[in-house]
């Protein structure tokens, strides 16, 4: 018996130990590629450096997108032409470096694409130029290491400074109104126009490199992010390219750790769950209870040299999505202003005094689930299906009088009794 409870207790000590070895080798992972990538950003960031990024020519010739969109040959010729449209324009775009790539179109009902418009992010020829950045008093510096802000440059800053449009040039007035609205942290706009046709879009990195953090560095070839957003539904599918199946093997378990810290981030430090109070359930943080869900629903899968993460959500993840991206523009406007106008923080929010959150927002913006898509902000098909809901059940339930109980038939009027 004595024997049995030894070798029981090695057991499970050995057990206990080759457990505790596991987790820890995995949480040294992630500590390493999280203090790398921050001990990176910082050194780019105090240094002023910017991605040198991947020339234009390569970044926006033929067989690139045909690559990132060959399953749909339509939207790549019309990408084409946009950019010959572009570089017949300018040739001197050609130069430039590209670090970052935004694509979007719509599609109408038989599928044909609607409005397609490149944005490329980097360096190009025009000397006045300057980079975008977040503001050391923004939003951004209470949500990440004060020091990374001291400058007043943010990831933005790495990207590069200048945004050049390619689309056609009967929407280019259109595009422009709406890019310069979401740095300004307006986003009704963009919202307003997700509520017609779906807006598809994808987002290339083309070089990732000189971003990712050093153990990672060597394993990323290039990012590319696709997705649809609608009024009351949204689906993305972000994909990390490697070079070999090892290097996805590894950079797979790091993900996969990376999207559990990230879930305890949101979940304890912004308290993204639904409390019991004695008067009942809070739900204060609202958006970082969404970023939980949205979490918790991603599918995150290997395949063969690709790590693939999938996500699908609702109006109310995509009110959260747009409020954030809201919040970057907000403190994008906020360095513009200091470094065009000689601004200071106080005096861009002081022209703005009049918003009802006290001046850091934009005059329209709403807080909770119901903006900018829902019934204080722009009506989706939803949210009005709810709103009629709420209205129904307020006025109450009215009974028809029922077939199988017919009316009883009142009795004639009595010789005493007047006619009227």
């Amino acid at each position: 018996m004595r024997k049995i409870l030894i070798r029981s207790l090695v057991f499970c000590s050995l057990l206990l130990v080759t457990t505790g070895a596991f987790v820890g080798w995995r949480a040294l992972g992630v500590y390493r590629t999280t203090h790398g990538g921050f001990q990176h950003l910082r050194y780019l960031l105090e240094s002023g450096e910017t991605l040198e990024g991947t020339p234009a020519d390569d970044v926006l010739s033929d067989s690139y997108l045909l690559s990132l969109f060959g399953e749909n040959p339509e939207l790549v010729d019309r990408l084409k032409a946009v950019i010959d449209l572009g570089m017949a324009t300018d040739a001197n775009l050609k130069l430039g470096q590209v670090s970052a790539m935004v694509v979007t179109y719509n599609k109408d009902e038989s599928g044909a694409v609607l409005n397609p418009a490149i944005y490329a992010v980097g360096g190009f020829p025009d000397p006045q130029s300057r980079r975008l950045g977040f503001h050391s008093t923004g939003y951004m510096s209470q949500e990440i290491d004060r020091s990374l802000w001291l400058s007043g440059n943010a990831v933005m800053n790495l990207l590069g400074r200048d945004i050049i449009v390619f689309c056609e040039q009967d929407k280019a007035e259109e595009h422009m109104a709406l890019l310069y609205d979401l740095l300004q942290g307006n986003i009704l706009p963009l919202a307003q126009r997700i509520v017609g046709p779906p807006l598809h879009y994808a987002i290339v990195f083309p070089d990732p490199k000189e971003l990712a953090p050093p153990n990672l560095r060597n394993n990323l070839q290039t990012v590319i992010i696709k997705g649809e957003m609608g009024g009351d539904y949204g689906k993305t599918e972000t994909i990390f390219v490697t070079p070999n199946q090892r290097a996805a093997t590894q950079s797979y378990v790091i993900f996969k750790d990376m999207v559990a810290l990230a879930r305890m981030v949101f979940h304890d430090q912004f308290s993204g769950y639904i409390k019991d109070m004695p008067w009942g359930k809070m739900n204060d943080t609202w958006w970082a209870v969404e970023y939980v869900e949205l979490i918790d629903d991603m599918a995150l899968v290997q395949d063969q040299v690709l790590i693939v993460a999938r996500m699908e959500y609702d109006r109310v993840k995509n009110n959260a999505l747009l409020k954030t991206v809201e919040r970057i523009g907000r403190d994008i406007a906020m360095q513009k202003s200091y470094l065009l106008a000689g601004e200071l923080p106080w005096e861009f929010a002081y022209r703005n005094k009049e918003s009802p959150s006290g001046g850091y927002w934009s005059a329209p913006h709403r807080w909770g689930p119901e903006w900018p898509l829902g019934r204080q902000g722009i009506p989706t098909a939803n949210s009005m299906a709810a709103s009629g809901e709420r209205e129904r059940l307020s006025t109450g339930p009215t009974t028809p009088p029922s077939a199988a109980t017919p009316e009883t038939p009142s009795p004639p009027p009595s010789a005493s009794e007047p006619t009227i």
